[in-house]
């Protein structure tokens, strides 16, 4: 039979209790917790960009979007063609969210659905035609196959477009090839 609990272990595991209790209401507040993973059926997206050059700038089309976003708030991306010939792309929801991490290198924030299948189809471009993607950034809100795996806190991100079609600058099926990117910050 154990000795009941003495007055300092009941306000050790009481203080306990509280503090794991108060962490939790914390955490929906802020926007922690079970916000730092993918949901059930997602993937992380990270190596879908393997062997992708990542430029800030290319000649024939541009990316734009605001400088700043608020936390959990909307922007809108948009891609340009700015050459004089159509620019093929592989359709809309090729991009990705990434964090610049404390270690110096991106990492991506968005997941995609496991059983996903990347659409084959084309889409071509007129000389000054525009993609654009109207993007949340809150869990359950994102377009088309994605989900946000990360929580989007204050920080310097970045959207990348890894959508170029067939021709000097991709693959046939999108993979590897040059991607564009923009940043952006988050901000409170």
């Amino acid at each position: 039979m154990r000795p009941p609990l003495s007055r300092r272990r009941l306000l050790a595991l009481g203080g306990t209790a509280a503090a794991t209790g108060l962490a939790g209401c914390v955490d929906s507040l802020t926007g922690g917790g079970d916000d730092n993973y993918c949901a059930p059926g997602f993937v992380e997206f990270d190596q879908r960009l393997d062997g992708y050059a990542v430029a800030d700038a290319l000649r024939y089309a541009s990316l734009s979007l605001p400088a700043t976003v608020p936390v959990g708030g909307t922007f809108e991306a948009e891609l340009t063609n700015e050459s004089s010939e159509p620019l093929a792309t592989l359709g809309e929801p090729r991009y990705a969210i990434q964090r610049l991490g404390d270690d110096g290198a991106w990492h991506t924030t968005i997941g995609v659905a496991e059983d996903y299948e990347w659409p084959r189809t084309e889409r071509v471009l007129a000389p000054g035609e525009r993609l654009q993607w109207e993007v949340t950034l809150r869990r359950g809100e994102f377009p088309g196959p994605f989900e946000r795996c990360l929580g989007h806190t204050p920080g310097t991100y970045r959207f990348v477009y890894w959508g170029f079609g067939s021709g000097a600058n991709s693959s046939d099926d999108g993979d590897g090839g040059v991607a564009l990117a923009a940043p952006f910050e988050i901000v409170e």
